[in-house]
């Protein structure tokens, strides 16, 4: 289920708004984030803000040269090793941006009235959580959303 989302220009880097993000998801047992937020700063506003462990892909293309890693960028390193197979469930999340762009149609969402897209995107999200609880409540496979779609 999609918890929080966070509607931004298309020249806004997420890191520039991964502290909201991070804070709406303090509580959870581990953070999922792919190589946007592997930096030093984000990794430190995590161990000091949440209860959570990061599990961030590595960027490589800024080079890793291990004397020269901040202490907890060099945690979140290890700790994205350690970690392997949970960050596989990346594909989850790269899934459902999929099902919102190609089903929900939010690739086009610029074309909302009154340029209300805050909204607009939380209605389709609230219809793709209602797809995923009605798929539980029935005994379905909660990613099987094309049934209730093509209906």
């Amino acid at each position: 289920m999609i918890m929080e989302w966070m509607i931004t220009r298309g020249n806004i880097h997420d890191s520039m708004v991964s502290h909201d993000l991070i804070d709406s998801v303090r509580y959870f047992k581990y953070i999922l984030a792919d190589s946007a937020y592997d930096t030093s700063e984000i990794y430190d506003y995590v161990f000091e803000n949440t209860h959570a462990t990061p599990v961030i892909d590595t960027n490589t293309r800024r080079g890793i040269v291990t004397d020269r890693l901040s202490v907890n960028r060099k945690t979140g390193i290890d700790l994205r090793n350690e970690h392997r197979s949970l960050y596989s469930l990346r594909w989850e999340i790269e899934r459902t941006f999929s099902i919102l762009e190609e089903i929900m149609h939010c690739e086009n969402i610029w074309h909302v009235r009154n340029r209300d897209y805050d909204n607009a995107v939380g209605l389709r999200i609230l219809a793709y959580n209602l797809m995923l609880v009605s798929n539980i409540r029935m005994g379905e496979n909660p990613r099987e959303i094309m049934k209730i779609v093509s209906c």
